[in-house]
């Protein structure tokens, strides 16, 4: 009996030892898994800061107009300043396990390829908690990431043979312009290189006037009527066929907004949110059509009110009458100083709760239109062929009596903000998306 109690009481303490080495085993397990995950998702956050910082950093680029004026070295140290400090702004607003990461020097610029520079932000994250390391003498852990940003003008994609693609801006405005710059009649994009012209110093911040060329409602005649033989000319523009959903529409309560009739008014006071396919930039076809059936100028007209329905306003005329629009500070680009500064309208302070000294990195007065070809004579199918895309700060809105069809009075006043041309070889790939804002997409090339 002493003998076989003996025996039950061994195997209770074999049991009880292998329970003890199983339950070192699966807290070391356990441990282990806090350890990966905890890695695991430091790495993850700690990627998406980088990727944040480098995408801000190419944005400041974008705006800082280097894209379209690549070759002006002071505006080079100017658009470097501003990245380094968007950049590093925007990579401590991302916390890496509850606590903002370290940036590993500073943001490195590369401007080898003229239109399309770069911005890498490498960044780290130390003192990770560790539990399973602790056994082999380590207390702490350390993640690490680092990204590329490029800011894309199509224009300069003939100097990086091999991966030029498309780029396909979004919210894109109805509004068919002429490859002519207003002041001088001169091409804003060649269209043998593809690339912005070399007078770009001369049109950032550029004043231009926008007139339609239709005589409307002339001798009882409806649409846009071209005059005889009409050749486009420099400050004209078309109104463009568009149709369909539009989305991103701003409430009927803002100002001016709601009673839109014709899609031209519906589409330039919306922001549609696919790209424009068929405008592709740099596509080997890039066609658009203008609406022989619409005329969009004058007082009350569908161009003038969608216009007042995008930048806030109640009425037209020069911003310093119309407190409701924001405002556009040019006198950075004019001097390669940096990009222009917008300071926020009555609108913007109330609906976006911004202060009145405030300076915006954003306005829906910034806009985006299609350069298009200027033929020898219109063609009769009315496609026009897209050879670029102008970006505009709109001022404002002309006056009454303005922009009377076949007037010859212009319909909108604005400021030139970028250009970006269509680079002279065929695309391959799928098109780079453009934002809402810009159509000089930014886009991570590595990380």
């Amino acid at each position: 009996m002493n003998c076989i109690s003996g025996q039950i009481r061994s195997q209770a303490g074999q049991t009880i030892a292998l329970v003890a080495v199983s339950m070192v085993s699966l807290l070391a397990v356990a441990a282990l898994a806090i350890d990966l995950t905890t890695l695991y998702v430091a790495k993850g956050e700690i990627q998406r800061a980088a990727d944040s910082a480098a995408l801000a950093g190419a944005k400041a680029l974008v705006d800082s107009g280097v894209t379209t004026d690549p070759t002006n070295t002071g505006l080079q140290g100017v658009a470097q300043q501003i990245a380094n400090s968007y950049a590093i702004a925007t990579a401590f607003q991302n916390n890496v396990a509850g606590a903002p990461a370290q940036m590993v020097g500073s943001p490195v610029l590369n401007f080898g390829l003229p239109g399309n520079p770069r911005v890498t932000v490498s960044m780290q994250k130390t003192n990770l908690p560790v539990f399973f390391a602790r056994i082999f003498g380590n207390s702490a852990a350390m993640v690490s990431a680092i990204a590329t940003a490029e800011a894309y003008n199509p224009a300069y994609s003939q100097n990086n043979t091999g991966s030029f693609v498309a780029a396909a801006p979004k919210c894109v405005k109805p509004f068919l312009v002429p490859n002519l710059d207003p002041r001088s009649s001169q091409p804003l994009v060649d269209e043998t290189k593809g690339l912005v012209t070399a007078a770009a110093p001369s049109f950032l911040g550029e004043e231009i006037e926008l007139t339609s060329p239709c005589t409307g409602n002339g001798n009882g005649k409806k649409g846009c009527n071209l005059p005889g033989k009409y050749v486009p000319t420099a400050g004209d523009y078309l109104p463009m066929l568009v149709s369909g959903t539009h989305t991103y529409c701003p409430s009927d309560a803002a100002p001016s907004c709601g009673g839109a009739t014709t899609d031209f008014e519906k589409s330039t006071e919306c922001c549609d949110g696919i790209a424009f396919d068929f405008q592709q930039c740099g596509a080997s076809t890039s066609p658009a059509t203008w609406d022989q059936s619409l005329d969009p100028s004058g007082p009350n007209g569908p161009a003038q009110n969608g216009l007042q329905c995008l930048i806030h306003t109640t009425s037209n005329g020069p911003p310093s009458a119309v407190p409701q629009q924001d405002l556009l500070d040019v006198s950075n680009f004019t001097t390669s100083s940096g990009p222009p500064k917008i300071s926020p309208g009555t609108f913007s302070q109330t609906r976006y709760n911004i202060a009145g000294n405030a300076v915006m990195d954003t306005t829906d007065s910034i806009i985006t239109v299609p350069l298009f070809h200027v033929p020898a004579a219109m063609p009769a199918n009315s496609q026009l062929t897209i050879v670029g895309f102008l970006q505009l700060f709109v001022n404002y809105v002309k006056p009454p009596g303005s922009g009377k069809p076949g007037s010859g009075k212009p319909d909108l006043d604005a400021y030139i903000v970028n250009v970006i041309g269509c680079g002279n070889s065929a695309a391959s790939g799928a098109a780079v998306s453009g934002g809402g804002v810009s159509p000089i997409p930014v886009r991570l090339v590595h990380n």
